[in-house]
């Protein structure tokens, strides 16, 4: 009973953490709301009702359905096939809530198409159910067959007294309509975040009259109305009561900017800002871009900050929160927000909220302020520019040289091609700390891969300033990084370390061995030094971690898994460094809550045996972790997986001689979400005694940790000065090494700039079998980009290289993953055989990103012909004029592109005009032509015109005819499929005639059932 009684409260407040994140409002005691429940089950448990009102309803009426179905919770409204029903619900409240407006929002889910089974909602109240009024009608589109919480456009006027409310829905629906409960709460708390009278939020509304400008005044927020033009490329904005829409016509890049006059004045600091807008067009291509400026003037307004947003929702508004802060400073009295993107048609904003995160103090006066403001005036976007200027502001005594020599005429030319970031508060301090930066404010050049050229901190004279913007490492000095200290060895504790350094958690099996080949057998991290963790569904940076050793030696590598690991697996690693004073024979005795371990002593593998005689308190019992695991693959489709058993204890020998050595653990698991990943380790000697002799810490010793925190950072990429970075045997291997951090997917920007270090370069070569073919050092400033001269090799095969850092002396700095290259023979077989070739690469973007993996302008175009392919699936959706040159290329060097009439396009080349026009145009340099992209499996609303089954096959057929009379030999692929055994589609458009039009199918080959 001890036991279950934590477990029974943790339960609950699952639930109403549950119930609550699952809600689109954050109410509060001030401002609570009123959740309309439907089912059989009593209404949620441990919800505070003094935030929120949960009630239970029934149905209190139908019509035009076969039957109701009550289940745990949720009620169906049923109806076999198409047609027109109504249904209502009543509920009665324990108190009446207080009378004002409140936003309403439904969630259910239904069959039909949404843009033909729009919801008209109906909402009654009144003190009994016998004197019920109309307090609001609502229209509301459904999501199909997903839940989801809808809210409605207009708000419902609640009265005193109402204590019986009644919804009332009719409308079209396909089989049933299920509803799950609906939503009543003030507008207030419809915001995506809360203020306080100290913090109060700020509002920046848009619209001619819109709802929160005429609400009750709230001390928690602050309304500023704001006024809307069009930018370049818009052809027209209309304001409406409560947004703003932005037109062009069709598909296309245009910009709007809207500005706001801050009175009163809002308290200076860092604000967080939401946005909440909609547009149409393929979420992959609308990302939509926002600049911040602000000023005591409306003619002199600057930079505050910049950010980036995705609507993942066409024409649904989302409240969207910006990745960084804005700055608003003393005196600032008006603000703009530019913005610009791409989108279908229109763009429509509602409104912007600041949330007031830090506040500046009262150290900057506005005349401060005003010299800052003149400085960042100046600045301009430069996404592509090859210096970037940091300015990290803060209380100091030096700061008027500064702002005033970067605002001099001198000055001004640099920022035509120089990027300005500013930062200010609790951020700038840090990064300074960090960059051993004693005094704010201060002026920090990079380059455009974070790499520090020279720091700038108290100028002077202005003419200082101009010099350090000039040249910043001629007149600019480079912080020394700070000392960091490594904590002493310990010896061991009754044959357990005090703590082990882990690194976790990723799916696959492949571990860091996905960064480089053998990546273990060189890997020596440090707390703190960034770790990859990629996912089936994405990725994140996350760091190597000290883990405390717990009194019965487990160690813990993740405390809760977040996902299940049942189909992709997971693996993590555990890390020591040991220490002997003399020749010692150990047993390492091993058991983890996974399925496999690995391990490495100094870079080389050691065997692992089931253990005979595993140490007390080890489990010798092996059992699956669950029968069944599920997951989502890639494709996010449900993925369910047969579980492995739990691996039995294990042992190895391991012999040290005296001196430091390095272990590594790999540990692969398959666990659950929610589960904890973890393991214990022990050291005996041969006859099972705990050692004592053995002394452990979690950082390397042999590395001056100082540069390693820095030399962590970098990605070296290697490549062979030859086309596509393919040699041939005999070729001279110049090799170009660039040392600097890059961007990835999981981290596409740093936190602060890289100073640069003194350091030796050593780059050791080594064939497919680990054999070293030769060694070059390199002295030089990193991060830097270097060349090496390996000379000549005659031998055809894969070559890697493994980089490593050294200070001037000769310390360990870093070993890095391998990077490699391979040397091809001659492809004229190949070519010869063109027409009977059947294999092709992949690419429908080909002609527009296929050379960024190189690096080299044409880099594609070699990479096909070295490696004898010579024919690619894809090349640019439609033919923009723009690639005409690489057609006119490929044509002349015999290689093999599919001409692409859509891609990921729901309306690119839609009738059979655009259609001619584009095969003709195609048709010069290609006989292979193919379609939309994945057609099959297109659910979202603006794809359903192209999609639909009659409209698919007649646009085939006419594509088909057209490819095929203006080349006798044309190849047609139609568009791509992914799942076509999902659902009724691909059956409608084959007994359409669809395959009458199709000379191969292009299948993509993810799994069609759930994969087990």
């Amino acid at each position: 009973m001890k036991l279950l009684l934590p477990l029974f409260f943790f339960t609950v407040q699952l639930v109403q953490a549950a119930e609550l994140s699952g809600l689109p409002i954050k109410s509060t005691v001030e401002n609570p709301a009123l959740l309309l429940e439907l089912g059989n089950v009593s209404p949620s448990t441990g919800i505070d009702d003094k935030i929120m009102q949960v009630v239970s309803g029934e149905v209190s009426g139908h019509e035009g359905d076969a039957s109701i179905q009550t289940d745990k919770d949720e009620i169906s409204s049923l109806h076999p096939g198409f047609g027109n029903w109504k249904v209502n619900f009543r509920f009665k409240l324990k108190s009446s809530l207080p009378a004002k407006s409140y936003n309403f929002w439904a969630r259910w889910r239904q069959g039909g198409d949404p843009n033909v089974c729009v919801q008209t909602f109906e909402v009654w109240a009144g003190p009994d159910s016998s004197r019920l009024e109309l307090r609001g009608t609502l229209a509301m589109k459904p999501k199909g067959w997903e839940y989801a919480w809808i809210a409605a456009d207009v708000p419902v006027n609640l009265k005193s007294g109402d204590v019986v409310i009644e919804v009332r829905d009719s409308g079209a629906g396909h089989d049933a309509k299920v509803f799950d409960a609906f939503l009543l709460a003030p507008p207030l708390v419809a915001l995506p975040a809360t203020g306080s009278a100290d913090k109060p939020l700020v509002l920046l509304d848009l619209g001619n009259a819109p709802a929160f400008a005429a609400a009750d005044k709230d001390s928690s927020l602050q309304v500023q109305l704001g006024t809307a033009i069009a930018g370049p490329g818009a052809e027209s904005v209309l304001t409406e009561k409560d947004e703003v829409q932005v037109f062009h016509q069709g598909f296309g890049s245009w910009d709007a900017n809207f500005r706001f006059e801050l009175n009163p004045a809002i308290v200076p600091g860092q604000y967080r800002v939401f946005t909440r807008y909609k547009s149409g067009g393929e979420v992959s291509q609308v990302t939509q871009h926002f600049t911040v400026k602000a000023g005591a003037k409306q003619e002199q307004l600057a930079t505050r900050g910049d950010f980036a947003l995705t609507n993942t929702s066409p024409w649904e508004y989302q409240w969207l929160q910006s990745p960084t802060t804005i700055n608003v400073l003393p005196g600032d009295h008006w603000l703009e927000i530019n913005n610009t993107g791409k989108a279908d048609g229109a763009k429509v904003f509602d409104a912007f909220l600041l949330k007031l995160e830090t506040p500046l103090g009262d150290w900057m006066s506005a005349e401060q302020a005003q010299a800052r403001n003149r400085f960042l005036a100046l600045t301009k976007a430069m996404p592509n520019a090859q210096q970037r200027l940091l300015v990290l502001d803060g209380k100091g005594d030096q700061d008027e040289m500064l702002f005033r020599g970067l605002a001099t005429d001198a000055a001004r030319p640099h920022y035509d091609k120089l990027p300005v970031s500013y930062l200010i508060g609790p951020d700038a301090e840090a990064l300074a700390r960090s960059l051993n930066l004693p005094t704010l404010p201060t002026a920090v050049m990079t380059d455009d891969h974070y790499g520090m050229i020279g720091v700038l901190s108290t100028p002077k004279s202005e003419a200082d300033v101009a010099k350090f913007l000039t040249d910043p490492g001629k007149f600019g000095t480079m912080p020394t990084p700070s000392v960091v200290q490594g904590d002493a060895a310990k010896p061991l504790k009754a044959g357990m370390p005090e703590a082990w350094l882990v690194g976790g958690l990723q799916d696959g099996l492949a571990g860091v061995s996905i960064l480089g080949l053998d990546t273990e057998t060189v890997l020596r991290p440090n707390p703190n030094q960034p770790y990859l963790s990629l996912q089936m569904m994405g990725g994140e940076m996350r760091s190597w971690q000290v883990a405390a050793t717990q009194a019965n030696g487990v160690a813990v590598i993740e405390p809760s898994t977040q996902h299940s690991y049942g189909w992709s697996r997971g693996s993590g690693y555990a890390q020591l460094y040991l220490h002997v004073d003399q020749p010692t024979q150990a047993l390492l005795h091993l058991q983890q809550s996974g399925i496999k371990t690995a391990g490495w002593l100094d870079g080389q593998p050691f065997k692992l045996t089931d253990d005979q005689n595993p140490s007390a308190g080890f489990t010798t019992t092996r059992e699956k972790i669950k029968t069944l695991l599920h997951g989502l693959t890639t494709e996010g489709l449900v993925a369910t997986a047969l579980s492995d058993q739990t691996e039995a204890p294990q042992v190895a020998a391991i012999n040290l001689a005296p001196g430091w050595h390095s272990l590594l653990v790999k540990l692969v698991m398959q666990h659950d979400q929610g589960q904890r990943f973890q393991f214990a380790g022990l050291f005996t000697d041969p006859t099972g005694q705990p050692l004592q002799s053995i002394k452990t810490q979690v950082a390397d010793p042999s590395a001056d940790l100082a540069l390693n925190a820095i030399a962590a950072k970098l990605r070296p990429v290697i490549f062979v000065d030859a086309p596509a970075n393919l040699p041939h045997p005999g070729d001279a291997l110049k090799l170009k090494v660039d040392m600097r951090w890059h961007p990835i997917l999981e981290e596409t920007s740093l936190l602060g700039p890289l100073p640069r270090f003194q350091a030796k370069l050593r780059l050791r070569l080594v064939d497919y079998s680990g054999n070293e073919v030769a060694v070059k050092e390199i002295s030089g400033l990193f991060p830097d980009q270097v060349e090496a001269d390996f000379g000549k090799i005659a031998d055809a095969g894969y070559y890697a290289i493994y980089p490593s850092l050294y200070t001037p002396e000769g310390k360990l700095i870093i070993h890095y993953p391998a990077d490699g290259f391979s040397i091809v023979r001659g492809a004229a077989e190949q070519k010869q055989r063109l027409d009977k070739k059947k294999l092709w690469n992949n690419d429908y973007y080909a002609m527009a990103d296929g050379d960024k993996s190189f690096q080299q302008a044409g880099g594609y175009f070699d990479w096909l012909e070295r490696m004898g392919i010579y024919k690619t699936v894809g090349s640019y959706p439609g033919f923009d004029p723009q690639y005409k040159t690489q057609w006119q290329q490929a044509k002349q060097r015999g290689l093999v592109f599919f001409a692409d009439s859509s891609g990921d396009s729901s309306w690119l080349n839609d009738n059979p005009a655009d259609g001619q026009k584009f095969i003709s145009t195609a048709a010069e340099f290609t006989r292979f032509f193919k379609a939309t992209n994945e057609i099959d499996i297109r659910h979202e609303p603006e794809w359903q015109k192209l999609r639909d089954p009659a409209h698919w096959v007649e646009r085939a057929k006419w594509e088909y005819e057209q490819a095929h009379k203006a080349r006798s030999n044309a190849h047609y692929l139609g568009g791509s499929l992914v799942r076509p055994g999902e659902g009724d589609w691909f059956k409608q458009v084959l007994q359409l005639g669809l395959d009458k039009y199709q000379d191969a199918w292009d299948v993509h080959a993810y799994p069609q059932q759930s994969p087990r």
